[in-house]
């Protein structure tokens, strides 16, 4: 596999950590660990152009509670080497995140968004899906382009779709969706999925998510449906709903208490 690179000459002369050259990453005998420098530092004004929500801001994966039942360390470890080793997602390769509610799919597609900046700079776009199409049919009242929010969308080096396939869309969703997943996957610009649904009927073997009888193949149709095959991993996330635990609660009164500081 690729490792990363970075061209230092276009940012600085040599890298300021000389353990992680800057990547954020170490190898030691325990595995993969973040370095100490902890690189770069997400700021308000990094959180607001990523579109990150408050709720989630004080997300990562060293956050992550990670249950050997649920083979979370396996997940883990696929995830951080998306991050480390580009070569896939130089070819437009992305993720799709697919679990019952509240297991923690939204939490780890943030934390590589912002492992993305943190380590290499590129700064992605967080979208809810049906906040994006709310926010694409409010631009027909003229008060914003259409064409310069789908173009944001579009370009960005990479793109959250979070909760993708939640409820049934109508053929204007379904095109609008179409349009951008197709554009994204023509450029080889990645895209990440969270989803509670397959996007084919999953295997027997499988017990994620509880829709069985449901999938995105049936909600968006055939051809939304094949293009997330083809640029998408899939990632199963197992667990049970952290929303009815005090982990979540715990972690948001720490992120009130930092944005207090």
């Amino acid at each position: 596999m690729e490792k990363i690179t970075l061209n230092f000459s276009e940012t600085q002369d040599k890298p300021k950590c000389k353990q992680c050259k800057d990547i954020g990453w170490i190898y030691t005998k325990k595995g993969v660990v973040k370095c100490e420098c902890k690189l770069g530092k997400l700021d308000q004004n990094i959180y607001t152009r990523m579109r990150i929500p408050p709720r989630y801001r004080h997300v990562s994966l060293d956050k992550f509670q990670i249950l050997k039942k649920h083979k979370h360390h396996i997940l883990i470890k696929q995830i951080k080497d998306y991050i480390l080793y580009p070569k896939e997602f130089k070819l437009g390769k992305g993720l799709f995140l697919v679990g019952n509610p509240g297991v923690g799919k939204t939490h780890l597609a943030i934390s590589i968004l912002k492992e993305l900046y943190k380590t290499r700079g590129i700064v992605g776009l967080f979208y809810d899906t049906n906040n994006l199409l709310f926010d694409l049919r409010a631009t027909f009242d003229g008060k914003t382009s259409t064409r310069e929010l789908l173009n944001e969308v579009i370009s960005t080096p990479i793109l959250v779709l979070d909760d993708l396939g939640a409820e049934r869309l109508s053929d204007w969703a379904k095109d609008i969706l179409h349009y951008i997943i197709t554009t994204r996957y023509n450029q080889l610009k990645p895209v990440i999925i969270t989803s509670n649904i397959h996007i084919d009927q999953p295997t027997e073997k499988s017990n994620q998510p509880q829709n069985l009888d449901i999938s995105l193949k049936d909600r968006l149709g055939n051809s939304i449906a094949s293009r997330l095959e083809e640029m998408c991993k899939i990632l199963e996330v197992q667990g049970e709903d952290m929303r009815k635990t005090t982990i979540v609660k715990k972690m948001l009164e720490d992120t009130i208490e930092e944005s207090n500081d």
